[in-house]
């Protein structure tokens, strides 16, 4: 038997409706799109620095509908955040492939990253994810949104339609200390957080030396779908005839 699919995926297009409509009432607009080249302009334009190896069409394919990114706009169509979504198949671990994959793509782009080590911590969650796996990165929000919730919903928004456009097994994501260490990895729907997962001597300018691996598994997805509906059903309002 193949691949087990979604066990809730009605539940899942519910809740991707529920964070856009949170993000509607609060201002703002949201697009995809599957065309990086036209991230990484949208990204040079707004931040002045080029897009990473990892979501960089130049230097990986992303044929067959392999990644996609989201734009947040505000009122008056302005980009105010984006975030981006690639799907990779592994089939020995992160551990073994993700080093080996970075340094890579780096090169390609002549840009040079040397580890600390050849493989991660021992005992790292990562020796443990393989098979589909996506990879959640260029997160970026502008300082002229206040509310701090915005990059939670917008966050749980792009990783729920990851889920439903891959089936991945789980969802990864790279972040800095100072990320890890204020609370939003798990507001943004990591519920795993692991310290010194890559180790730097010498890195890209955007890099951390000590870089945080988060993890949403697709069990712990399909958990959030259910809890996070309850509550909005929880707090809808009656209905009246």
């Amino acid at each position: 038997m193949g691949k087990k699919g979604l066990q809730n995926p009605l539940g899942v297009v519910r809740l991707c409706s529920d964070l856009e409509g949170q993000l509607k009432a609060a201002g703002f607009s949201v697009r995809t799109s599957s065309d990086l080249k036209a991230f990484g302009e949208v990204r040079l334009a707004l931040r002045g620095t080029a897009v990473g190896p990892m979501h960089d069409p130049s230097v990986c394919d992303f044929s067959q509908e392999r990644a996609f990114w989201m734009e947040l706009l505000d009122e008056d169509g302005k980009t105010v955040g984006m975030q981006a979504y690639r799907c990779d198949e592994v089939s020995t671990s992160l551990a073994d492939w993700l080093p080996s994959y970075m340094i890579g793509v780096y090169m390609r782009r002549q840009e040079l990253m040397v580890p600390s080590s050849a493989n991660p911590p021992q005992g790292s969650i990562s020796e443990q994810l393989h098979g589909r796996l996506v990879y959640h990165g260029e997160l970026w929000l502008s300082k002229s949104i206040k509310a701090r919730q915005t990059i939670d919903v917008f966050s749980k928004l792009g990783s729920l339609l990851a889920l439903l456009k891959w089936n991945p097994d789980a969802i990864w994501a790279l972040t800095s200390y100072h990320m890890a260490t204020r609370g939003y990895a798990s507001r943004m729907g990591y519920p795993y957080l692991e310290r010194g997962f890559l180790r730097w001597q010498w890195f890209s300018e955007g890099v951390d030396a000590v870089e945080y691996l988060a993890v949403a598994s697709k069990s712990y997805l399909e958990q959030l779908v259910e809890e996070e509906l309850s509550e909005v059903k929880t707090t809808a309002p009656a209905e009246t005839e």
